[in-house]
């Protein structure tokens, strides 16, 4: 076991050596970045600085706050889900299935922000990524899963202590009007197997920030999702249909009834929550090992993705932020995790 708050050197050299094509590193590689292991005596977890040479480079995901191999009572909650990944964002070789570019190349719950001023950049304007930064817009349409370098990324810090960590993100970009202060928390809370993921956004700019935000759980509590229950408090209804031999949606729950064939996906927008804070609030669990999640936040919901494949589960339930210059806006993730036989509430 790591010590807390101790961090480990990257040894590039040993990961290179070990990988299985060239230019990538295999998934176990993950633990050769550096990162901080945090733990409550009940749930221990690791975290991810951001920055130069650190694990995630691609532009995709929140670089603040990647939490991996949550684990409670011998559950991991978010391993590999992918053999090998490529760390630099611009590379654009073709890899074999299993490669997990850099957009994508995280586990466990990380978090996306829509991008801001798109549309109104203009061919060659400015437009922001909360969580990444500013970027220079190079197409018609914007890719969900960019690779562009960032223009701006502003200012990081990162502090870890022995149940959690802080990190903080100020940028400000006079050529765009964007700018704010970010900052994010996770905890795991003394006394519970439970982790809390605490944000604070403050528009520090000239122009309006209005984007969603959503957590892609990169849950692995059962390979192929079978066994999967997953129950909230309104009844589900899906946009498009979902494979009825694998998914069976029953009122309040969804049922995964058989295994996800490997190179099949499940995927849809969920529908049947309203307005109301309380609806986000959702308990994941594998039915055979007696093992899951509750998920809520404080925030109500704006619209909810459903996807998972063969080697992981993700339910991405999203809020919306709209801020003028000088607003705040807050919100909280609470995860409870319970093992065989315990109460899902906590």
């Amino acid at each position: 076991m790591r010590r807390a708050a101790a961090i480990v050197a990257l040894t590039m050299g040993a990961c290179g050596t070990a990988s299985a094509q060239p230019g990538t590193l295999p998934a176990t590689a993950l633990e050769d970045f550096p990162h901080v292991q945090i733990s409550n005596g009940l749930i221990t977890a690791q975290v991810y600085p951001p920055g130069e040479k650190q694990l995630y480079q691609g532009t995709r995901f929140d670089h603040a706050g990647v939490v991996f191999h949550v684990t409670y009572k011998g559950q991991d909650y978010s391993t590999y889900w992918f053999d090998r990944f490529v760390t630099d964002p611009r590379d654009e070789s073709k890899y074999p299935p299993g490669v997990q570019h850099a957009c994508c190349s995280v586990s466990g719950p990380v978090e996306e922000f829509a991008p801001v001023g798109f549309d109104g950049a203009g061919m060659g304007g400015r437009f922001l990524k909360p969580g990444i930064g500013i970027f220079k817009r190079t197409s018609d349409k914007y890719d969900q899963f960019p690779t562009l370098p960032a223009l701006n990324e502003g200012q990081r810090a990162f502090k870890a202590a022995k149940n959690g960590a802080r990190f903080t993100q100020d940028l400000d970009d006079p050529e765009s009007g964007y700018g704010y202060s970010y900052v994010k928390t996770v905890t795991l809370v003394p006394g519970k197997p439970q982790m809390t993921i605490a944000h604070v956004l403050k528009n520090t700019g000239k122009k309006d920030i209005v984007t969603t935000v959503y957590c892609h759980n990169f849950l692995t509590l059962s390979p192929g999702s079978e066994h999967m229950v997953i129950t909230a408090p309104f009844v589900w209804s899906a946009e498009k249909p979902l494979q009825p031999e694998l998914v069976k949606l029953d009122g309040k729950t969804i049922r995964y009834i058989a295994p996800i064939p490997k190179g099949v996906t499940t995927m849809s927008l969920m529908n049947g929550f309203g307005d109301r804070v309380s609806d986000y609030d959702f308990t994941v669990a594998n039915s055979k090992t007696g093992f899951g999640q509750r998920i809520r936040a404080d925030q109500p919901i704006a619209k909810i993705n459903m996807w998972s494949i063969s080697t992981t589960y993700s339910l991405e339930p999203y809020i919306a932020i709209s801020l003028k210059p000088g607003e705040s806006k807050r919100w909280t993730y609470t995860y409870d995790y319970f093992g065989p036989g315990e109460e899902k509430t906590k």
